[in-house]
């Protein structure tokens, strides 16, 4: 049966306690698809599924039974020097390096413990050089692995990794000649546990850079929250990227309830990479045109065997072979390759050279061919060997003498051709440059990235599948200009006006307004009204501004609208002898919908009992999440901050960078009265009277939309009143 759509979470059966699975890993072989994940702390071995099509799985039982596997965290395989190298780090307490000659296993522990962190991952290299990278306190760490079955114990942090608390989950891919790092941060029982990835062009061990939204995954819903600790694989396709994920379900306690596995499509533009999580049925995995398994289904020909059916101008396909001689052939785009057992090969157009010592030529092959546009790119187990440009792009795709083949299967996608025509999800964020009708009309957006060039009357579309039928916030990053930006979305005129800032590389984020989508799929067309450059587009659920009463006299009069949690759950906070505050330590409350303008007016009472008490209010608040030993700048949101010393304007990340700051002093036992401000890329706090500025700034990529919010620390700072209400 033809499956077209999916759903996350993927039921899978035979889990841990019947409802487990976490950290999962999943790495194609031979045109399949094995999965591998955390064990049960009090249980030794690891488990495996297999897919065909990464859609349905199937468990295929215990590849390893070991007691040392005993609570294996994280395990992930390779396949090098035609073996199967698996490294796990069990409880958390060192790693081992086991191998086998099959992903089915046995695999068997070879080493001792290293006793380096935890969730290790291994990259291999086009030179064939080996890297392991690990989970640490000062970001993710990298090793040299002098060979398939060593790894050497001293280590280097990538500081661009860093993710401001316990950075775990490494894994790096390379695309496009750019060395891509994905990791997870903030708590694992936090529900903003989240994935980010940062980039580099120098090597797998330096360089690394964090773009601006470094974030891949996160999000905080009831449903469908704590998403992180992912892997990344090439689907049935053998071109489109998938980002493999797990969900991690929490209590109001933040204590876990169970983890299940989530796969979204992710997508390349230079140096960014980006996905977005879907709760809600989205397109399957795009299969093989035409695939064949040791032979059967293929057609004899002069040159051996070829698949029945031959690809266009621009395809992918895999060829698994071991060779039977001392050489074998296999051919494709009207050439032949052939390949010794001495590790050299030959193209019979004429180029030639060894591939990677790492290659043992008495085992399985796989040769995978891209070709787009004329451009043709070779690998050998996943190592590229060899490029050319101006190819011939048609031909049929098999094998010749000396070879006997296993998974052989082409595609018609190739070097990210069908990024524009594949749906962007609704709500997320997702680059203008792939759109239907951006072909020829790039131009720099972001830094290493591309964006897309309109001029007045041209128009892009976008296929899109969205949740829900309702309003959106629509904002769009671009070049900047003094001028207004007007833009034709579906028909509707909307104008953006300018921010008023621009970021280093001369970009912005302008707001255009609300627009209302239907679910399902559909589409978003964009016609300029004059010359635009547009590098992201975001739609952000929208919500229908409400005044609100907060809190009255010291006390919460919201009517159980203001959500709190903190060390006490919804018990954090209450009235105390300074109004409205922490019960003990710490508190935080939010309250309000997705909202664009507004400002806050408070009364705080002024009564600190120990140097360390603060007290903030924030406005523009999304993807809030709260764990004792998380990050503490633990959301997306503007701040304002305020102690005994210093009033400080924030905006907060999952990092935090102050916008102002301050010098601030009050009298113990009086009131202090302020008016917090956003509209548009400003963001303001005002004395009471609105009319004197305290502190200001302009934000050249100002966050869209957001909760209203309050937190307090310690004793004696609490709001007297809080009044969200519209701008006058």
């Amino acid at each position: 049966m033809t499956v077209t759509e999916i759903r996350n979470p993927y039921a899978l059966t035979d889990l841990w306690e019947g409802r487990e699975i976490g950290d999962p890993f999943l790495m194609r072989f031979d045109g399949r698809f094995y999965l591998y994940c955390s064990s049960h702390s009090r249980t030794p071995g690891i488990k495996c599924w297999t897919s065909e099509d990464m859609i349905h799985f199937e468990y295929r039982g215990f590849v390893c039974t070991d007691p040392r596997t005993t609570g294996a965290y994280a395990p992930e395989v390779v396949y090098n020097a035609g073996k199967f190298w698996m490294v796990t780090s069990p409880r958390g307490s060192g790693h081992y390096l086991m191998k086998s000659d099959s992903p089915l296993g046995p695999f068997e522990v070879f080493s001792e413990n290293l006793g380096i962190g935890i969730d290790g991952s291994i990259f291999i290299d086009d030179d064939g050089s080996s890297w392991f990278y690990r989970a640490s306190h000062q970001g993710i760490r990298v090793h040299k692995m002098p060979t398939a079955d060593e790894i050497d114990v001293r280590s280097e942090a990538i500081p661009a990794s860093y993710l401001y608390h316990w950075t775990e989950g490494p894994q790096v891919i390379k695309r496009d000649g750019r060395y891509f790092l994905t990791d997870t941060g903030n708590h694992v029982c936090s529900r903003g546990y989240h994935v980010d990835y940062c980039v580099s062009h120098e090597g797998p061990d330096r360089g690394y850079r964090k773009l601006r939204d470094g974030m891949l995954l996160i999000e905080i819903r009831d449903e469908y929250h704590a998403l992180g600790h992912s892997s990344t694989c090439i689907g049935p396709d053998m071109d489109t990227a998938y980002i493999i994920y797990h969900k991690n379900i929490l209590n109001e306690y933040n204590h876990p309830l169970y983890r299940s596995m989530c796969i979204d499509r992710l997508f390349f533009n230079g140096d960014r990479m980006y996905c977005n999580a879907t709760w809600w049925k989205q397109p399957a995995p795009v299969q093989p045109v035409c695939a064949c398994r040791n032979g059967e289904g293929m057609v004899a020909c002069p040159e051996g065997l070829k698949l029945p059916l031959c690809p266009g101008e621009t395809y992918t396909a895999e060829i698994n072979v071991k060779l039977t001689d001392d050489r074998g052939d296999v051919f494709f785009s009207g050439d032949v390759l052939t390949i010794g057992k001495d590790r050299r090969w030959k193209l019979r157009s004429g180029s030639s050279g060894i591939l990677p010592q790492n290659v043992d030529a008495s085992a399985l092959i796989t040769v995978k061919v891209s070709v787009r546009g004329g451009r043709m790119l070779l690998y050998a187990n996943g190592m590229k060997f060899y490029e050319k440009n101006g190819v011939e792009t048609t031909g049929a795709v098999g094998i010749g003498k000396g070879c006997a083949p296993s998974f052989v299967g082409f595609s018609c996608v190739a070097q990210g051709s069908r990024e524009c025509e594949t749906v962007k999800s609704v709500p997320g964020a997702f680059d203008a440059v792939h759109g239907i009708g951006a072909a020829g009309k790039t131009a720099e957006g972001e830094t290493g990235c591309s964006a897309i060039a309109l001029k007045g009357g041209e128009s892009v579309e976008y296929p899109v599948n969205v949740w829900q039928s309702r309003a959106y916030h629509l904002a769009m990053t671009v070049r900047a200009t003094s001028e207004d930006i007007t833009l034709k979305v579906n028909g509707t005129s909307f104008k953006a006006p300018a921010t008023g800032k621009a970021t280093e590389d001369g970009m912005e984020k302008r707001y255009f307004g609300i627009i209302n989508l239907k679910e399902g799929y559909g589409r978003l067309t964009l016609q300029a009204e004059q010359d635009v450059v547009i590098d992201r587009i975001f739609l952000t659920e929208a919500d229908e501004f409400a005044p609100l009463t907060v809190v009255e006299d010291g006390n919460d009069v919201s009517g159980g609208l203001l959500g709190v949690t903190g060390f006490k759950a919804a018990a954090s906070m209450h009235r105390k002898f300074c109004g409205f505050t922490a019960a003990e330590g710490y508190g935080e409350a939010w309250i309000g919908g997705m909202w664009r303008d507004y400002e806050m007016s408070m009364v705080i009472n002024w009564k600190p009992c120990s140097p360390e008490a603060c007290i903030a209010a924030y406005l523009r608040v999304d993807r809030q999440s709260w764990h004792p030993d998380q990050v503490s700048a633990s959301r997306k949101a503007y701040a304002v901050r305020i102690d005994e010393k210093t009033m400080k304007l924030i905006k907060q990340e999952y990092n935090e960078t102050v916008l102002a700051e301050i010098p601030f002093h009050a009298q113990w036992g009086s009131k202090v009265k302020l008016l917090f401000r956003v509209q548009g890329s400003r963001i303001s706090v005002l004395a009471e009277d609105g009319s004197t500025v305290l502190m200001e700034a302009l934000d050249p990529m100002p966050l869209v939309c957001g909760h209203a919010g309050i937190s307090a620390v310690t004793d004696g700072l609490g709001y007297d009143s809080l009044i969200i209400r519209r701008i006058e």
